[in-house]
């Protein structure tokens, strides 16, 4: 199960959500990602699944929830998706970091995602 924030599209966190969603939909639609909210910290899982999803990711940074849902598609593993009240706190580690330098980080991992994933296929998704 994922949360979705359902943040306001006018607020500043809408409006990056929001492009970094359309980015994700765009680049990994083809492998059934339809996510609305995958940056949100609320995951749940059986721990089967999250020592398979979370073994060896290759994306360490803000992207890897990206990384476990696409494995989670290729695994066949359902994921639903439920609106939860949150409450952000002050002191976003994303504007301390910088939200242009994080979100051009970001946008890199998904592309190295679909590439190493889909395209060359460097990366597996391996069920153990």
């Amino acid at each position: 199960v994922v949360g979705n924030r359902n943040y306001n599209f006018f607020s500043p966190r809408g409006v990056t959500r929001w492009g970094f969603q359309t980015v994700v939909r765009l680049l990994m639609n083809g492998d059934g990602l339809r996510i609305s909210d995958s940056q949100c910290g609320y995951k749940l899982m059986t721990l089967s699944a999250a020592k398979v999803l979370y073994k060896n990711l290759h994306l360490t940074g803000w992207s890897h929830d990206v990384e476990v849902l696409y494995r989670a598609r290729q695994l066949d593993i359902p994921i639903e998706e439920i609106k939860i009240d949150w409450e952000d706190k002050d002191g976003s580690k994303v504007v301390a970091s910088g939200v242009a330098k994080v979100s051009l980080q970001m946008l890199w991992d998904v592309l190295r995602l679909r590439w190493n994933y889909s395209i060359s296929q460097e990366w597996q998704v391996i069920q153990e």
